[in-house]
């Protein structure tokens, strides 16, 4: 009976390897449960820093730089704000003595300082970069090394949202169709834009998780998503300390948007953009796509001189690593890839 008495007092847990615990923990994955695992016990506070496999999502992306003040939070709102916490620190003194989380403990860096053997990240921001107007939706893959590899942009307006007064891509006269091409530049050129902000946004946890082997930076919105292969982390951290300072000092592309990764990003080389068009696509689900538009880009520099055979079979390539798994959109780059190309090239910016 003792024995029996202290079989069903034991606990069942503690008899589980470390190895299968971790790998619940990589299948857990979520940042903030991790941090919770941690309290139970000291077991679990030493196990989850291993964990190899680890989801960030970000509510609000916070530069460990950044003040108060660039964020748009005025003088007399902090002034009220010091003066309630006062008040309220009067009222609850015992909670006065709790130390505040400050502003550089919210950045990706500062939070996954607490994990020391991370292999795959991936870090989940809280929406899209780009500011479209009402029935636009663009899709954009892209892969970075150091600098950008290659990106995969898909946009189009839905007819189903009855626009009006929006610019003609059928019209091949006078400015509409002058403001078609535009208009498709624009995509891209602000798709470029938001993969190379964030690619700088991770350049210090690339720096600091020396066992990371792939990321993937992407936003709940599901509208870009930035990669970084084990070679590609592996160029950024034998990246010359005067190289990184040069990318930095060349990052900022002078306006103010008030959240930091859209103001602070890698630099975009000299690129060669292929783009495909359809003025009007109707998919196999009924949907119908105006404009539809798919772009292939790729650096000017590296890769050497491809005849137009190589760079079709890389665009296949590409677009379906891009889209494989996104149904319609898929669907829609494969169509694409079988219309009449035309050839773009654009300067570093």
């Amino acid at each position: 009976m003792a024995y029996l008495q202290d079989e069903s007092e034991s606990d069942f847990f503690d008899r589980i390897p470390d190895p299968i615990v971790l790998l619940i923990f990589n299948n857990l994955s979520d940042i903030k449960s991790l941090i919770c695992c941690r309290s139970v016990s000291k077991r679990f506070n030493s196990l989850v820093p291993q964990t190899d496999s680890v989801l960030l999502r970000v509510d609000r992306v916070i530069s460990a730089s950044d003040s108060e003040f660039d964020y748009g939070v005025s003088f007399v709102f902090t002034l009220f704000k010091s003066l309630f916490k006062s008040l309220q620190d009067l009222i609850s003194p015992y909670k006065a003595s709790l130390p505040e989380p400050t502003r550089s403990q919210n950045s990706p860096t500062q939070i996954l300082r607490g994990f020391d053997g991370i292999r795959n990240l991936r870090v989940e921001l809280p929406s899209g970069d780009l500011r479209l107007e009402k029935g636009t939706t663009i899709k954009w893959v892209a892969r970075f090394g150091k600098t950008l590899k290659s990106c995969v942009i898909l946009g189009f307006r839905n007819s189903n949202t009855g626009l009006e007064g929006m610019v003609d891509f059928d019209n091949n006269g006078g400015a509409g169709a002058g403001g078609g091409l535009k208009m498709r530049v624009v995509w891209t050129i602000s798709a470029l834009i938001a993969a190379s902000a964030r690619h700088y946004m991770m350049l210090d946890v690339i720096s600091e998780q020396n066992h990371l082997t792939n990321l993937i930076v992407n936003d709940r919105e599901n509208e870009g998503t930035v990669i970084v292969d084990k070679d590609g982390l592996k160029e950024c951290r034998n990246s010359s300390v005067d190289e990184a300072e040069e990318e930095i000092n060349e990052s900022s592309n002078g306006t103010d948007s008030g959240l930091w990764w859209r103001t602070d990003r890698t630099t975009v080389p000299a690129v060669r953009m292929r783009m495909r068009h359809e003025a009007r696509m109707e998919l196999s689900g009924g949907m119908i796509m105006e404009g539809a538009t798919l772009v292939v880009v790729r650096p000017v520099s590296g890769g050497g001189e491809r005849n137009e055979m190589e760079e079709q079979s890389g665009d296949i390539e590409l677009a379906a690593g891009a889209f494989a798994k996104e149904g319609i959109y898929a669907e829609a780059a494969e169509r694409l890839l079988k219309s009449r190309s035309y050839i773009l090239e654009m300067n570093s910016f």
